[in-house]
């Protein structure tokens, strides 16, 4: 997807009608493993009705090889792996997302992935290291000290750089407040190494003045709030109305 700015957000609900109404209007949904009560059925269920409308990620539970390649069996168009705090867990999480010779993936043909079948494996193997969307999910001070390292060695491989506003601010002793001078230094920072290296750099937005003002920053991948969030927000204005 080529598109200068994503916006979607993170489904954290496990209803097929409400994801398929939201991934209508998004650029993408990420299946939330990490923080949503998703299960396998409920991600397969579900990540099948999103890839018909917009882009299918998977966010991960963990950075475990087992969880990574069981989301990435489904076949969704990519995927999120949460707890990177280190060169060496993005050099972790990269190689269980990939089939060799790019990584070390497990593989099993008779998956979603593989369209059920062995037959073409190896062409197949190749298509899936070739389209795959990888997004690493940045945590901690020492997630973000090893930031340029990882850009540098990982910008063939990886699509996308996320971190989170409240895990972000927090390790740098800040509240989370997106228009604080600090965090905006901070943030500058992170988006020039990623363009740099050219890689989309994302985070959350909690309402429509914080869209445009990360848009501004130079973060193109936006998620804004959540479907639970957004829900509870609809909700809570039809009930001042009453």
């Amino acid at each position: 997807m080529n598109k200068k700015n994503l916006i979607g957000t993170f489904s954290l609900n496990t209803c097929p009608n409400i994801t398929e109404i939201i991934s209508k209007n998004l650029d993408y949904l990420i299946i939330d493993r990490e923080h949503g009560s998703h299960d396998f059925n409920s991600t397969n269920i579900v990540n099948k009705i999103i890839k018909k409308n917009c882009m299918s990620l998977i966010r991960a539970s963990n950075l475990n090889k087992i969880e990574i390649q069981r989301c990435l069996d489904l076949n969704p168009d990519g995927i999120l792996i949460p707890q990177i705090s280190s060169y060496e867990d993005a050099e972790f999480a990269v190689s269980c997302s990939y089939f060799k010779p790019n990584g070390d993936r497990g593989l099993s043909p008779y998956t979603a992935a593989f369209d059920y079948n062995h037959n073409n494996s190896d062409n197949k193997k190749k298509t899936i290291n070739k389209k795959i969307f990888i997004g690493l999910l940045i945590e901690g001070s020492k997630g973000l000290e090893a930031l340029e390292d990882i850009c540098l060695n990982f910008a063939k491989d990886i699509s996308l750089i996320y971190f989170g506003l409240y895990d972000f601010t927090s390790s740098l002793n800040l509240k989370p407040e997106w228009h604080d001078p600090k965090v905006i230094k901070a943030v500058k920072k992170i988006v020039k190494i990623c363009k740099n290296h050219k890689i989309r750099v994302g985070s959350i937005a909690r309402n429509y003045n914080e869209i445009k003002f990360l848009k501004k920053l130079g973060i193109n991948f936006i998620c804004y709030q959540n479907d639970t969030g957004i829900i509870h927000e609809i909700f809570s204005h039809i009930k001042k109305i009453k």
